[in-house]
């Protein structure tokens, strides 16, 4: 794990990268060495940037992971019961009937029979209702939402700095950036990824670039007292919620249907 001071990377060329990683709590460093989990937000900057911006924290408690689809009910109407007649199924009595609510002249054009003089009225008394023929049509997948708490508590001068480092860094990057009078550009992307002896936890969730998306910080959640000296709280809650930036189809988790592994973080199904 990279140490939690700003430091200057050569890349070659003259170009110089400053990468910031911020690690809670200190000791983090150790427990990750002996297998401890813990999770890095990493702050995605555009391709020319010269900041890389990483934190890393414990690996919270419950970890939720909704995936959804969106259904809608579609009537098919005429086109349902001209495909049944298509399809060879015969009419009866009833289905004349039933006809006149559907739209009589339109299903007798559609199929090129004549279904007879009825409607609403005469199907009302008969008892008959027309078949809607009611399909359920997908319409698309729910984009995905993480909720991540935690909770900094210092142990030291410096874990009361860095605890406040990631809890401002968090913010920074929430906001949009002004790019002229009345221009925004957007904040920018978190990869967020989850790490157990120094790899990618196969047992934990991917999660694709995601833009946080709220910010809740509670100072001192349980207790009202501050450090002697400087005034810092002696706790620190932080809840975030981040999503991903766009809807997934399945490719973009597996590369093919015989796959149970998921594809790196960062990367999507080209045709997607």
């Amino acid at each position: 794990m990279a140490d939690a001071e700003t430091k200057t990377e050569n890349k070659g060329k003259g170009e110089k990268k400053t990468r910031q990683s911020f690690i809670f709590p200190s000791k983090l460093r150790t427990e990750v060495d002996n297998g401890h989990p813990c999770i890095q937000f990493n702050i995605q900057q555009p391709a020319n940037a010269t900041q890389v911006v990483d934190i890393f924290l414990y690996q919270p408690v419950g970890i939720a992971v909704s995936d959804g689809a969106s259904y809608t009910d579609l009537e098919m109407g005429l086109l349902g019961a001209g495909l049944s007649v298509a399809d060879g199924v015969s009419l009866t009595g009833a289905d004349a009937i039933a006809a006149g609510l559907l739209g009589r002249d339109a299903v007798s054009g559609a199929v090129g029979i004549d279904l007879g003089k009825t409607g609403a009225v005469g199907a009302l008394k008969k008892g008959i209702a027309a078949n809607p023929y009611t399909r359920v049509a997908f319409e698309g997948t729910s984009v995905r939402t993480f909720e991540f708490n935690f909770k900094l508590i210092p142990e030291s001068a410096e874990e009361t700095e860095r605890a406040k480092q990631i809890e401002r860094t968090f913010r920074k990057f929430l906001y949009p950036e002004a790019a002229g009078s009345i221009a925004l550009a957007y904040p920018p992307l978190f990869n967020i990824k989850f790490y157990v002896k120094g790899d990618i936890n196969p047992y934990m969730p991917t999660i694709k670039p995601a833009y946080l998306t709220s910010l809740t910080t509670t100072f001192n959640e349980t207790a009202n007292a501050v450090f002697r000296g400087t005034g810092a709280p002696i706790e620190i809650s932080l809840a975030l919620s981040f999503k991903e930036e766009r809807q997934l189809v399945r490719q973009d988790l597996y590369e093919t249907n015989t796959d149970v592994n998921e594809r790196d973080s960062t990367e999507y199904f080209e045709g997607s």
